[in-house]
């Protein structure tokens, strides 16, 4: 009965202490997207999520968003009253109808979609279950037992030893197996029989009396037990083999395991963590509030689960949190000073508050004013004596008495300067006596927030710079924010180190020190400042402790490091009024009352898990297929969603992800969702990992995914489209040619027609000249009276005429007819000059006459040899000889006379014009010849000087075939 007594004053004095301390939490419920605010149940898997049974469906939480799932989802039953993981990270899901489910890698299995889940036979609902070290399962319900074997073999048992069951509880032994507290039906002494369940047969190992037992009360794992009967627990600690009680609180409600050496008791007004080692109440949780279950998870937050508000969640009991008022309303906490063991806080409405730094005593007192006092800011302490600068002026507490001075001033800052008070104020800087009301003095005459006195000079912090003023000269003012810029805001508080060197508070440009008024250092949220705005600044030692509108900064000047302390760490609220450090307590004021924490132990172990939510794209979703995601050609979108789970963090992760195939850059987002759109066809591979707020890294998630090609991108269909382009380029460049070719062989018939045309027109240029000659012939003999030869002479002149014809029309005549219009024309000649020469016309055998010759080719120079050789010779006889030969590979006509020669000819002058132009026109015919036939025909002229005979020799060499007989 002692024991029972002193355990209960433990609890009562605890909770009287407490009464004036408090944490912070976070609060989850249906505006969070929680599925419902009554909340029966709650456990963590092995990915990091928690998971919430509520009266209207399951939850899932990652830290930042709430998934939940329903009957659309499989659940049959919204009502979810337990939930278990077991070591396969299976989430089985029990909800108050006598149904089970379980979720599996992104899916609900039910009876309907799940064999194993169908051989369940259930009478009632399963409230409990429990997994030993060879990986059986056993589910209880209240009069059925079903074991499920770790091959996913089902056993199910109604009795033991031939006794029906009624289960409470069960939980592991201490060597892990399971225990099953039942109580045996018809046993009327009440007992609770334990029974172990190993290698699949069960022992009954204990029994104990029965009074007021319920499965609500119980807690059995391999640690300890904790049993509640009648009005106590009866608590077995494992480990040591120890038992103890302890009386069971009003108003009790459940128990619920925390860790391996506590438990919390939950009751209709508090959470009581009970610490079996300590063998006491060691911390108390939620007052006037209803949790059904508390959870510690792997960064052992504590997780309150609520009757009718939703999900707490307790980040660390290192922070706590004092309200300063009686009540526990939020009480602002503008300024705080300590001295001789006490910390003194300034509030609103005339009250301060005193913590007392060794037991941890709050007390508040008020100020003994009529006057209307909204905050106090700032509380400065000098020879015990009180000094508290508020909005209508300065009180002096002394002895219990309290004297005002610098009345109807709004004061920002005071410092005590032996028996002096100087003030900062909404109307400038002033020095006042203690225990006097006049001003004596006026340092700065217009609105200053802060100043700092550093010899004979004051640093004065206004709303738009810093000024330096001399005490002695008033008048001597400096502007330094002239020459620094950054100095051009607003100064909230200016403190000097012992190095000489002064820090500044700014409303948006951080934090700045100056040495000698020059700008040494510039600290922002670049440097691992939590904001820009500074609220307020504190010297310890060699740190700095920095008030922002976003949490504490901690400046360690020995290394230059900046720790950061935010609500996710436990502060009450992230807008700090006010700070006193010593050593590593520190104390911070807020809106919401004073927060204290220990820097060095604030820090706990945390961790980081990275998990794929879901893989979306247009056509499908590859959450269960992620090993294998294949993109159709047209499926142009994927989907990403992931989160990084780090309560201890609420949210404060960053991810970075690389995309090989895409970049191999690194890329940083705080976002939980990857979008792609528009991805070229290809080989991917995404690697992620996230970082928590404490700058643990998780494991990498990879995840590899291809896009096919269009059916334009295959190689077989790219080979036979650049076939068929170059089909279509070859057959565009063959009709181009085929064009070009049309046009040059129109070009060159229309050169050939144009040549054709100038030889008949050469042609017809000679035959004018021959039939001129022979006239003139016909007209001698006529002259001569000679008209038998006339007649003969005209009847071989027309026959030639002919002839002449014929060939002028032709292209190329055989050599037999041209043999025979040069006989024909030889002997007119010889007619006409009387047989004044001779001629002879050779054809070599090997020749065939029926090789074509341009026509009327030779003639001109047969009649050269004539006319301009044998003509002029002064006595014999002349001759021309006509030969055609084969010269190998050409046909060759050598025409030769033994006339004059050409040296002579040319001195009588013997018809230039006419030679001149006979020769030019067989020139002409040559060169048109060979550039319409593309031939070589060519014409050598030599003169023969034998002995004493004379004459010329001209060898034509013509081609055995032309093209235009191809043609």
């Amino acid at each position: 009965m002692r024991r029972i007594v002193a355990i209960f004053l433990v609890l009562f004095l605890y909770y009287t202490n407490a009464l004036s301390q408090q944490y912070n939490y976070y609060h989850y419920d249906v505006k969070d997207g929680l599925s419902g605010n009554t909340v029966y149940a709650v456990a963590q898997d092995k990915d990091g999520f928690m998971w919430f049974g509520t009266e209207t469906g399951l939850s899932r939480f990652d830290g930042s968003h709430f998934k939940n799932y329903t009957a659309n989802d499989g659940l049959n039953d919204n009502e979810i009253i337990g939930l278990f993981i077991d070591s396969k990270n299976r989430v089985w899901i029990f909800p108050f109808r006598n149904s089970i489910y379980y979720y599996y890698e992104g899916k609900i299995y039910n009876r309907n979609n799940d064999s194993l889940l169908g051989k369940f036979n259930l009478k009632e609902e399963i409230f409990k279950a429990c997994e030993d070290n060879e990986g059986n399962i056993i589910f209880l319900e209240a009069t059925k037992l079903h074991i499920l074997s770790g091959d996913n073999k089902l056993n199910e048992v109604d009795e033991i030893n031939n006794t029906y069951l009624f289960n409470n509880s069960a939980g592991l032994s201490s060597d892990g197996y399971i225990n099953i507290h039942t109580t045996l039906k018809g046993d009327r002494d009440h007992n609770v029989t334990i029974c172990e369940y190993k290698k699949s047969k069960f022992f009954i190992k204990s029994t104990f009396q029965d009074s007021n037992y319920s499965r609500t009360a119980i807690e059995v794992n391999k640690y300890y037990q904790v049993i509640k009967n009648d009005f106590l627990f009866q608590i077995h600690n494992e480990k040591n083999n120890d038992y103890f009680e302890l009386r069971v609180p009003d108003h009790f409600h459940t128990i619920s395991y925390v860790n391996d050496s506590c438990f919390a008791i939950s009751t209709f007004n508090k959470t009581l963590l009970y610490n079996i080692n300590q063998k006491k109440v060691v911390d108390s949780f939620l007052i006037n509030r209803v949790s059904n279950r508390c959870f510690s998870d792997s960064e052992n937050n504590l997780w309150f689960v609520m009757s009718t508000q939703g999900v707490y969640r307790l980040s660390s009991v290192r922070f706590k949190i004092y309200k300063i008022k009686p009540n526990f309303d939020n009480t602002p906490v503008y300024s705080v000073c300590a001295s001789n063991g006490i910390l003194y806080m300034g509030t609103d409405e005339n009250v301060l508050g005193e913590l007392n730094l060794k037991n941890g005593a709050l007390t508040s007192f008020y100020l003994k004013t009529n006057l209307n006092i909204k905050y106090v800011t700032e509380i400065s302490i000098k020879n015990k004596d009180l000094f508290a600068a508020t909005n209508v002026g300065v009180f002096q507490i002394k002895k219990h008495q309290t004297f005002l001075f610098l009345p109807s001033l709004t004061i920002k800052s005071i410092l005590i300067d032996g028996k002096r008070v100087i003030a900062s104020t909404d109307r400038g800087i002033f020095r006042a006596g203690a225990f006097k009301s006049k001003l004596s003095d006026t340092i700065w005459s217009s609105r200053a927030t802060s100043f700092y006195k550093t010899g004979e000079a004051y640093y004065i912090g206004t709303l738009n710079s810093i000024y330096i003023v001399k005490d002695k000269n008033h008048d001597s003012v400096i502007d330094l924010g002239e020459k620094l810029p950054v100095l051009k805001n607003k100064i909230i508080k200016i403190i000097g180190a012992k190095n000489g060197d002064i820090w500044i508070a700014t409303e948006n440009n951080g934090l700045i020190c100056l040495r000698d008024n020059k700008l040494i250092k510039q600290l922002t949220v670049k440097d691992g400042l939590l904001s820009n705005s500074c609220r307020c600044i504190y010297f310890s030692g060699n740190n700095i402790w920095i008030g922002t509108d976003s949490g504490i900064n901690k400046i360690d000047l020995n290394n230059n490091s900046i720790a950061s302390f935010t609500t996710a760490d436990g502060l009450d609220c992230e807008i700090i009024n006010c700070i006193y450090a010593t050593g590593d307590s520190v104390f911070a004021g807020t809106p919401y009352g004073l927060t204290f924490f220990n820097a060095a132990s604030s820090r706990k172990e945390s961790v980081c898990h990275l998990k794929l939510l879901n893989i979306q794209s247009d056509a499908a979703n590859w959450y269960a297929n992620q090993d294998s995601i294949h993109l159709s050609s047209n499926d142009n979108f994927l989907r990403f969603e992931y989160a990084g789970i780090s309560f201890v963090s609420a949210g404060d992760i960053t991810y970075y992800y690389q995309v090989k195939g895409l970049s191999n850059e690194w890329q940083s987002t705080r976002q939980n969702i990857l979008e792609f759109r528009l991805l070229y066809p290809g080989d991917y591979e995404l690697n992620m990992y996230a970082v928590n707020k404490y700058g643990v890294k998780s494991s990498m998630l990879t995840v590899h995914f291809t896009k096919a090609k269009h059916y334009w991108q295959l190689l077989w269909v790219q080979i036979v489209f650049l076939a068929a382009i170059g089909a279509l380029i070859w057959l565009l460049v063959r009709a181009r040619i085929q064009a070009v070719k049309r046009k040059a062989r129109e070009d060159l018939l229309r050169e050939r027609r144009i040549n054709e045309l100038e030889q008949m027109a050469l042609r017809a240029q000679m035959n004018p000249h021959f039939i001129f000659n022979s006239i003139n012939s016909i007209q001698q003999y006529l002259f001569s009276g000679n008209v038998a030869e006339a007649n003969e002479y005209i009847t071989d002149f027309s026959s030639l005429v002919r002839q002449t014809l014929y060939m002028s029309g032709k292209k190329f005549i055989t050599l037999t007819e041209e043999i025979k219009y040069l006989e024909a024309y030889l002997g007119l000649e010889q007619k006409k000059y009387e047989h004044w020469f001779t001629f002879r016309v050779i054809v070599e055998k090997d020749i065939d006459e029926n090789i074509l010759i341009p026509p009327l080719f030779i003639q001109p120079f047969v009649e050269n040899s004539i006319r301009h050789g044998i003509l002029n010779l002064q006595k014999g006889w002349g001759t021309v000889l006509v030969h055609f030969f084969d010269s190998g590979n050409a046909l060759c006509c050598m025409v030769e006379d033994n006339g004059i020669g050409r040296s002579n000819a040319l001195k009588k002058k013997a018809n230039p014009l006419y030679a001149s132009k006979g020769m030019q026109l067989v020139r002409d015919r040559i060169e048109r010849l060979n550039s319409l036939y593309n031939v070589n025909i060519t014409v050598a002229i030599e003169d023969i000087a034998e002995q004493s005979a004379t004459g010329t020799r001209v060898i034509i060499k013509f081609p055995f075939s032309y093209a235009e007989q191809n043609n």
